[in-house]
């Protein structure tokens, strides 16, 4: 028994998931210590507002290096990595730039389309956010193809603490979507900064081997990854923030607010699990010889971890909200249940989906993403016909 633990110890899956999920549950701890702290000091309208502009963020941040950050892992070469990486940074400068140009330029058009006051003053930190994030995450799969799980994991723990101290800080704003909004810039750039730093020291000497053919070369190679997966990759997230939005152009910001408070508490302990699962399964399935077990095995086990977890919040959402989060919150429980199924299935495949990037099936993944959004609309309209926006106000 004891040579059989030995063995799963020193199994380089596990040890590389554990790596990730300790300092990602620091990183969680963190943001699940102040969920009730954060919520007592501002309230569901400036959640709600912070909300749309940071979904807009996500959505085109999503997209912004055109995926070839997903790239940068599967190459067997580091050379070829390294030309997708600054690739995916180039493409990421230049969709920056294009931003600050159609904010300018239709700002009022862009503001007017939703029923949140604040959007109008935050909407020009939308470049700037879309940038930090985007190459942010090229340098994310940079160390995860080089196996820096510790980096990965330490880095997690920065951003973290970054954002909770700043939000924290209420005080110092006079408006509380600021203390939200500038909390989520701050702990990015910080993040990223730290990144940066790490990558100027071990890997500056790269630069002068770049060349404009090679990486060319490089991007056309990889050209299934912005066909399809940054499609798949955009559907998905606005799948996830399409509530956000119709909820912004049809209600209230409180009403969005209890929607984003609820949407945070039930998928934060997934983000902790999907993020440390998803990276070590990519890595481990371009270099397996049963993908198909370890496929199967995955899926599985996460289905039914999340129908363990949220099983509670689906009997008993009310109450849980209101204890936890302020008698305020009770209604986002209400709206908790409702989405808890979606986040279920949503998590099972999150966390096993990078097996079609690893084998260049993206077009499969994003079919399911096109279905998952009907899934979504779905449940738009079925709000609508229930008057669960009604129930919740």
């Amino acid at each position: 028994m004891l040579k059989d633990l030995a063995k799963i110890l020193r199994n380089d899956f596990l040890k590389n998931i554990f790596t990730l999920i300790t300092g990602n549950t620091v990183a969680q701890i963190i943001g699940l210590l102040a969920i009730p702290i954060l919520s007592r000091m501002y309230t569901p309208e400036e959640f709600g507002e912070v909300a749309l502009f940071i979904g807009i963020v996500n959505v085109i941040a999503i997209a912004a290096n055109a995926r070839y950050d997903m790239a940068i892992v599967p190459p067997k070469r580091s050379s070829q990595a390294f030309h997708l990486f600054t690739g995916s940074i180039g493409i990421t400068i230049v969709v920056t730039v294009f931003l600050f140009i159609v904010v300018a330029v239709f700002k009022g058009i862009i503001t007017s389309a939703f029923n949140a006051e604040s959007f109008s003053r935050i909407i020009w930190l939308l470049p700037l956010l879309v940038f930090l994030l985007a190459t942010h995450k090229s340098m994310h799969y940079w160390f995860n193809r080089d196996k820096k799980y510790r980096t990965i994991a330490q880095n997690r723990v920065i951003l973290s603490s970054a954002q909770t101290g700043v939000k924290l800080g209420r005080f110092a704003f006079t408006n509380g979507y600021w203390g939200l909004v500038i909390g989520t810039i701050v702990g990015e750039f910080v993040a990223w900064a730290v990144y940066a730093v790490k990558i100027i020291r071990n890997d500056i000497w790269r630069f002068r081997f770049l060349s404009r053919k090679s990486m060319r070369k490089a991007l056309k190679e990889y050209a299934n990854f912005p066909k399809f997966l940054m499609p798949m990759a955009v559907i998905n997230t606005f799948s996830v923030n399409i509530l956000v939005f119709s909820l912004s152009a049809i209600a209230s910001s409180t009403i969005v607010g209890f929607y984003e408070r609820a949407w945070r508490v039930i998928n934060m302990p997934f983000s902790l699990l999907s993020t440390s699962f998803g990276n070590v399964f990519y890595e481990q399935m371009t270099k397996t010889a049963n993908p198909k077990r370890l496929y199967s095995i995955s899926y599985f086990a996460n289905l039914a971890i999340a129908t363990v977890v949220l099983t509670p919040i689906m009997l008993w959402g009310e109450p849980i909200f209101g204890f936890v989060l302020g008698k305020e919150w009770v209604a986002a429980g209400t709206i908790a249940r409702l989405i808890a199924p979606l986040t279920i299935s949503n998590y099972a495949t999150a966390c096993v989906s990078n097996v079609f990037s690893a084998f260049r099936k993206n077009q499969l993944l994003l079919v399911w993403q096109v279905a998952y959004l009907v899934i979504v609309v779905s449940w738009i309209f079925l709000a609508r016909s229930f008057d669960i926006y009604l129930l919740i106000r």
